[in-house]
């Protein structure tokens, strides 16, 4: 069950990255459109506010409607597509609304997924895998997203980059629901 918990460490880990790109990258892009640094970092910021209500938000739907998976593909293309309209649009304030109110619908289903495969006896070092992972994974997805702003020369590329990250996460659900597929029974001690 490494695997599976490496699995989703990774999507943790690239759903994070998504949402890092819009903190880090987010005000910079709307400073080169000519907004004050004030003004860029308040109006970004609302998107973090939204997030404190949709993150519960998520984490109800997906125990109510027992479709946590199906949250974490559609709020990830979601928050992916609505990154890309940030990044595009002249709409500055509706699109940041839109992606403070969709972002953090996957974070609690996405949360969930380690449990699903670790034993109670194995859920600590299961956990520690799993945010090792995670942690690895975290500083060079910033840097790559540094990099891409840098060369070609716009905020836009790194909040790109988050978009894309968004969109592998569906893709390494399916490779995790793969991995536990194949373990019989399906939760298996670490060790």
């Amino acid at each position: 069950m490494v695997y599976a918990v490496i699995a989703a460490s990774s999507i943790w880990c690239l759903y994070n990255l998504g949402l890092v790109m819009i903190f880090s990258f987010g005000p910079t892009m709307l400073v080169e459109r000519g907004w004050s640094m004030a003004a860029a970092g308040s109006t970004i910021s609302i998107v973090l506010w939204l997030t404190a209500l949709s993150v519960p938000l998520g984490g109800l739907l997906a125990d109510l409607t027992k479709r946590g998976e199906a949250i974490i593909v559609v709020g990830c293309i979601g928050f992916a597509l609505l990154t890309v309209l940030l990044s595009r649009s002249g709409q500055v304030l509706p699109a940041v609304i839109a992606v403070g109110t969709i972002c953090g619908l996957p974070a609690g289903a996405i949360m969930s997924l380690p449990a699903r495969v670790l034993e109670p006896k194995t859920r600590a070092i299961g956990m520690g895998i799993f945010y090792t992972a995670f942690y690895a994974g975290s500083p060079v997805g910033s840097a790559i997203g540094g990099t891409l702003s840098t060369s070609l020369g716009s905020a836009s590329a790194a909040l790109d980059f988050g978009a894309v990250m968004l969109l592998v996460c569906p893709a390494i659900l399916w490779v995790f629901h793969r991995v536990v597929a194949g373990q019989n029974p399906p939760a298996i001690p670490l060790m």
